[in-house]
């Protein structure tokens, strides 16, 4: 080792959803390595998952590097962090080539055809595996990690339990039950579901009884405003009010959750919230929620692009979903 306590850097992928499964990760390294001194890179949107989790000491956050300057200012970094170990919980050939040039001894991470030598253990990308929950696992079994347990688990700010309320008291929640979210958005437009099959369900739901949430960021208004347009009951709205951290107690706290591939499918994953995913652009088996409660409508076809998998869904399949996760637990 260089040092008297040992250190290790985790490459971690962006999204909300890669960091869901890269806590499970970090828990069977800091049991593994319980004195080290563990840092990771995370994305913009998905390291303040990182800043209560109590498996890490560092995190920094990975601003996309410009141009051959950034990349070396990256390299540099990771040198001079003098680590001994680098876990590359990404299929990145560019993150496996910087810390082999900033000659981090140990490199272990997912082999591809272009850098995969420069590791010093591997494993071979699966493309029948979930992309994150089972390569990740793998990755750090490559370190002699315990994964037996591999429970999902988040840290959201404490403050977040007191302030939620408040906003769904705004929204003009009362506490009728059952509560079920709506995640319209996605981090691409051929993911989404119809704004107008959502403001069906949503409908019907209310009709019945159920309160609906609607959810999502503020980039998410738009298609949050289409649906609203669409629907003629009114649900409760919270899109883009809530921090992320809001939103994980939100989510905590539904029924079910209606969402297609997309971060808070797998928030609600990590707190035992039942969703009904919605997939037909991606492959559930491939990028799904993990968890048995879950019902996941998978339209996807490899034959098929765009949006045309996701329209396949229809409006009663999704209710019928719903209303055997949701009025089930109430």
């Amino acid at each position: 080792m260089r040092g008297t306590r040992e250190r290790i850097f985790v490459f971690a992928r962006t999204g909300i959803g890669d960091i869901v499964y890269t806590i499970p990760a970090l828990r069977a390294l800091r049991r593994r390595f319980p004195e080290a001194h563990i840092t990771i890179e995370a994305g913009e949107r998905g390291h303040s998952l990182l800043r209560y989790c109590p498996y890490v000491d560092e995190v920094w956050v990975r601003i996309r590097p410009r141009g051959l300057r950034g990349k070396l200012r990256s390299i540099w970094n990771l040198y001079r962090g003098r680590f001994d170990r680098a876990v590359i919980l990404d299929r990145s050939d560019e993150k496996t080539l910087h810390t082999f040039l900033a000659r981090i001894p140990q490199r272990y991470g997912v082999r591809k055809q272009l850098f995969g030598r420069l590791l010093t253990a591997s494993i071979e990308w699966d493309p029948n595996a979930h992309d994150m929950n089972d390569h990740f696992r793998k990755v750090v079994e490559l370190l002699g990690c315990d994964t037996s347990d591999w429970r999902l688990e988040l840290f959201p700010d404490p403050k977040a339990y007191q302030s939620l309320p408040q906003k769904l008291a705004q929204a003009g929640w009362r506490g009728e039950r059952p509560l079920v979210g709506v995640n319209p958005g996605a981090s691409a437009p051929h993911r989404q579901w119809l704004p107008e099959r959502y403001a069906q369900v949503a409908d019907a739901l209310q009709h019945d009884g159920a309160r609906v949430l609607l959810l999502g960021g503020a980039g998410d208004m738009p298609l949050a405003e289409a649906i609203l347009s669409a629907m003629r009951t009114e649900p409760l709205t919270l899109t883009g009010r809530l921090t992320l951290d809001e939103l994980i107690v939100a989510i905590s706290g539904l029924d079910a959750l209606i969402s297609g591939d997309t971060g808070p499918a797998h928030l609600a994953a990590a707190v035992s919230a039942p969703v009904v995913g919605l997939y037909g652009a991606t492959s559930a088996r491939r990028y799904g929620p993990i968890g048995k409660k879950h019902i996941i409508i998978d339209k996807s076809d490899p034959r098929e692009v765009g949006r045309s998998c996701m329209a396949a869904i229809q409006v009663d399949e999704v209710l019928d979903a719903v209303r055997r996760l949701a009025f089930a637990r109430t």
